[in-house]
Protein backbone atom coordinates (compact mmCIF):
# COMPACT_ATOMS: atom_id res chain seq x y z
CA UNK A 1 0.00 0.00 0.00
CA UNK A 2 1.39 3.80 -0.91
CA UNK A 3 2.37 5.76 1.88
CA UNK A 4 0.46 9.70 2.01
CA UNK A 5 2.53 12.10 1.83
CA UNK A 6 2.93 15.87 1.10
CA UNK A 7 4.75 16.51 -2.25
CA UNK A 8 8.11 17.76 -0.49
CA UNK A 9 8.52 19.85 -4.08
CA UNK A 10 5.72 22.03 -3.71
CA UNK A 11 6.38 25.53 -3.65
CA UNK A 12 4.24 27.42 -0.76
CA UNK A 13 1.32 29.53 -2.14
CA UNK A 14 2.38 33.30 -1.72
CA UNK A 15 -0.75 35.28 -0.86
CA UNK A 16 -1.12 38.68 -1.29
CA UNK A 17 -0.44 41.43 1.88
CA UNK A 18 -3.69 43.22 1.45
CA UNK A 19 -6.11 40.19 0.42
CA UNK A 20 -4.08 38.22 3.47
CA UNK A 21 -5.24 41.32 6.48
CA UNK A 22 -8.38 42.12 3.83
CA UNK A 23 -6.73 45.86 3.02
CA UNK A 24 -9.04 48.10 0.63
CA UNK A 25 -6.74 50.58 -0.85
CA UNK A 26 -8.17 53.92 -0.55
CA UNK A 27 -6.48 57.21 -1.89
CA UNK A 28 -7.08 59.09 1.37
CA UNK A 29 -4.43 56.51 2.82
CA UNK A 30 -0.94 58.09 1.20
CA UNK A 31 1.10 56.23 4.40
CA UNK A 32 -0.06 53.04 2.98
CA UNK A 33 0.38 53.62 -1.00
CA UNK A 34 3.60 55.15 -0.45
CA UNK A 35 4.79 51.52 0.80
CA UNK A 36 4.29 50.81 -3.08
CA UNK A 37 6.82 53.88 -4.65
CA UNK A 38 10.06 53.77 -5.13
CA UNK A 39 11.53 56.94 -2.91
CA UNK A 40 13.85 57.64 -5.67
CA UNK A 41 12.10 57.52 -8.97
CA UNK A 42 8.25 58.00 -7.79
CA UNK A 43 7.28 55.41 -10.22
CA UNK A 44 4.93 52.30 -8.65
CA UNK A 45 6.98 48.78 -8.23
CA UNK A 46 5.64 46.31 -9.91
CA UNK A 47 3.85 43.14 -9.10
CA UNK A 48 7.14 40.83 -9.06
CA UNK A 49 8.29 43.06 -6.47
CA UNK A 50 5.11 43.96 -4.69
CA UNK A 51 3.95 40.44 -4.71
CA UNK A 52 0.50 41.71 -4.92
CA UNK A 53 -2.36 39.60 -7.18
CA UNK A 54 -3.21 41.55 -9.91
CA UNK A 55 -6.41 42.59 -9.06
CA UNK A 56 -5.13 44.45 -5.83
CA UNK A 57 -2.20 45.66 -7.62
CA UNK A 58 -4.42 47.67 -10.23
CA UNK A 59 -6.33 48.93 -7.51
CA UNK A 60 -3.04 50.42 -5.51
CA UNK A 61 -1.92 51.76 -9.00
CA UNK A 62 -5.53 53.47 -9.49
CA UNK A 63 -5.68 54.92 -5.93
CA UNK A 64 -1.64 56.17 -6.60
CA UNK A 65 -2.90 58.23 -9.02
CA UNK A 66 -6.11 59.11 -7.64
CA UNK A 67 -4.39 60.70 -4.91
CA UNK A 68 -1.95 62.15 -6.21
CA UNK A 69 -4.41 63.90 -8.27
CA UNK A 70 -6.02 64.93 -5.31
CA UNK A 71 -3.10 66.36 -4.07
CA UNK A 72 -2.65 63.75 -0.89
CA UNK A 73 0.91 62.41 -2.49
CA UNK A 74 3.83 64.16 -4.06
CA UNK A 75 4.11 62.97 -8.19
CA UNK A 76 7.97 62.78 -8.39
CA UNK A 77 9.24 61.44 -5.31
CA UNK A 78 8.24 59.75 -1.80
CA UNK A 79 7.48 62.29 1.10
CA UNK A 80 9.81 62.63 3.66
CA UNK A 81 7.85 61.73 6.36
CA UNK A 82 7.15 58.37 4.91
CA UNK A 83 10.74 57.22 4.20
CA UNK A 84 11.44 55.48 7.23
CA UNK A 85 8.21 53.44 7.60
CA UNK A 86 8.18 49.84 7.81
CA UNK A 87 8.85 47.84 4.52
CA UNK A 88 5.88 45.51 3.34
CA UNK A 89 7.78 43.81 1.12
CA UNK A 90 11.82 43.94 0.01
CA UNK A 91 12.39 45.45 -3.49
CA UNK A 92 15.94 44.14 -3.78
CA UNK A 93 14.37 40.67 -3.74
CA UNK A 94 12.09 40.43 -6.30
CA UNK A 95 10.18 37.07 -7.25
CA UNK A 96 11.87 37.31 -11.05
CA UNK A 97 15.88 37.28 -11.01
CA UNK A 98 15.81 39.30 -14.24
CA UNK A 99 16.20 42.64 -15.50
CA UNK A 100 12.78 42.80 -18.05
Amino acid sequence: MPVEMPDPYEKPNIECILCKYEVVPDYKNPKLLSQFISPFTGCVYGRHITRLCSEKQTQVELEINKSRAAGYMAIMNKDVEFLKDPKLFDPNNPIRNHKY
